[in-house]
């Protein structure tokens, strides 16, 4: 299992850090004053682990995953955690007392839908996107690498209607482990059933704990796990179902509190839920990378407060986070760990606290980072444009891939020249090649520049000087707006 680490920046991109939220020091917190945190957000690090930018030391934490006490080196970079220990708000360091690490369902894939890039799992629906991470036995990286009937582990972020955003997917081999993370619903003591999203639980022999009336009421958030699945049904016979503790019950006196998820329910800007959870705001909000008027259903951000007397989470800050839209894999013509910054296909990429590095090299360098990346090296970069209409792009996630010439551009369209066209500011010469339109249907070059106004491309070709001569060109059938969510 691949894991990666952010590296500490120089003065210039530790400025940006805080600006963003968080910060990647390593600093002896042993004497430094912290404050009691509890964090939940996506793993982007470790040495010891990186959550929400934060650099948690973990040497003496207790780590959970899936209920089981585990090794650090059975977590993996884009799987949500929970961490409740202390936090150094100059430079961004803490400590963990505990990790707790759920994912969000672990079954067959009953179905996909190419198309929309969505999965069926358990009856849960998971969507992929730009910022998914797979794990390296995914080939390729993407809703192409999977099958139907692969058993594989989801971590994710719901949504306002209870569709996974995956974080990170990795298969499961053969295994007949079956595991669903979410919200009762739908409760029949009776029967001993509920529901999470379209999947029926039948707890009647399960262990049941956490439970104060001694069984599950609709709104707990659970962890159901079993063997026996019956895809005629939808009905996963449990063998125990352990109910998630709340904020407020985990955090005890740490009311100082980091929640990353997707705003789940929105009435206004004082009135929202992240995670299924209540948030609200003040004038004294400090707002990055959006404003109040970014608020909106189903937007992925970061809230750091304190939790008031009614547990509802008073935001200090509010961080949007992207996904990243635009995708660029060549190799790397200049590199600058100390200023966090490298640059492919005539692009300057920044790094930030956050940004997920993962090496797929035959290298496989477990703490991998921005230092251990040379000019020469593959990588393949997710991120946005920042600012707008640089033309530079703030990546959200690095990978260094195995030595190849192939080169991909993924980005919104941009009217050229027949044959010529640009993606984010790449010139891509079209002369000789296949086109693919939405459901895989073969596009003449003329329709094809007709229909890619406005909408997302794929790209993959070799290197021509600057210029991009593609081979392959495949033109998503919806509109982006170049965050990838």
């Amino acid at each position: 299992m691949s894991k990666i680490v952010p590296i500490t920046l120089a003065a210039t991109l530790a400025a940006l850090v805080v600006a963003c939220g968080g910060g990647a020091s390593t600093s002896n917190t042993s004497t430094q004053t912290l404050t009691p945190v509890l964090a939940t957000g996506t793993i982007t690090g470790f040495g010891s682990i990186f959550v929400n930018g934060v650099h948690f030391q973990t040497s003496s934490a207790t780590i959970r995953k899936n209920g089981q006490t585990v090794s650090q080196s059975q977590l993996a970079v884009g799987e949500v955690a929970r961490i409740k220990g202390s936090k150094n708000d100059t430079d961004g360091s803490g400590v963990a007392d505990t990790i707790e690490v759920d994912e969000s369902v672990v079954g067959p894939i009953a179905a996909i839908a190419a198309t929309n890039d969505v999965v069926t799992v358990l009856g849960q629906t998971v969507k992929i996107n730009s910022g998914t991470s797979f794990s390296k036995d995914i080939q390729p990286a993407s809703i192409a690498g999977l099958q139907v009937g692969d058993v594989i582990r989801v971590s994710g972020l719901s949504d306002s209607s209870g569709t996974i955003a995956a974080t990170r997917i990795e298969l499961n081999g053969s295994s007949t482990s079956r595991l669903v993370f979410g919200t009762v619903s739908s409760l029949d003591t009776t029967a001993h059933t509920f529901k999470i999203n379209a999947l029926v639980v039948n707890y009647s022999s399960a262990n049941l704990t956490g439970f104060t009336s001694g069984q599950p009421s609709n709104g707990d958030v659970v962890e159901a796990q079993g063997t026996a699945f019956d895809a005629a049904t939808t009905t996963l016979t449990a063998t125990q179902v352990a109910r998630e503790e709340s904020d407020q019950e985990a955090a005890g006196d740490h009311r100082d509190m980091e929640r990353e998820g997707l705003i789940t329910r929105f009435v206004a800007a004082m009135d929202f839920d992240v995670a299924g959870k209540p948030v609200t705001t003040t004038s004294s909000t400090v707002y990055h990378n959006g404003t109040a008027a970014d608020l909106a259903l189903n937007v992925k951000v970061e809230v750091e407060g304190t939790l008031d007397s009614s547990n509802v989470l008073v935001a200090s800050v509010v961080t949007f986070h992207h996904n990243g839209g635009i995708e660029l894999e060549s190799q790397a013509t200049a590199v600058d760990a100390t200023a966090g910054t490298l640059t492919l296909l005539g692009v300057h990429v920044t790094v930030t606290s956050t940004t997920r590095f993962e090496d797929k090299s035959s290298a496989q360098i477990e703490m991998f980072s921005l230092a251990n990346i040379s000019v020469g090296d593959t990588i393949n970069v997710h991120g946005y444009e920042s600012p707008a209409g640089s033309g530079k792009l703030v990546a959200t996630r690095i990978e260094r891939e195995p030595a190849s010439t192939t080169v991909i551009v993924h980005g919104l369209f941009t009217a050229g020249t027949s044959p010529d066209f640009t993606v984010f500011g790449i010139t891509i010469d079209a002369s000789s090649v296949t086109i693919k339109g939405p459901g895989g249907a073969t596009l003449t070059l003329a329709d094809f520049l007709a229909q890619a106004v406005g909408h997302s491309v794929e790209v993959e070709g070799t290197l021509s000087g600057a210029v991009v001569t593609a081979s392959e060109i495949h033109l998503d059938g919806h509109n982006d707006n170049g965050d990838g969510n």
